[in-house]
């Protein structure tokens, strides 16, 4: 449980440590829970952006709705 530095960013325990091809990133543990509920939130918005997609809608049309939902 000790602190330890990797490539000059510091890991503690209870970080979460989130990686893909594109690299490696570390969220310390304090900031975790509302990094997650936002992406999730981000999650949920893209995908009910590619249904409408789908649907037949297009992408300035769907954008367009999108700015007007976070006025």
């Amino acid at each position: 449980n000790a602190e330890i530095r990797c490539c000059g960013q510091v890991v503690r325990a209870g970080d979460w440590i989130i990686g893909d091809a594109s690299g490696v990133v570390v969220i310390p543990k304090e900031h975790a829970y509302e990094i997650s509920r936002r992406a999730v939130e981000v999650f949920k918005t893209e995908e009910r952006l590619r249904e409408e997609i789908r649907r037949g809608s297009t992408l300035s049309v769907v954008m367009e709705l999108l700015r007007w939902e976070k006025k």
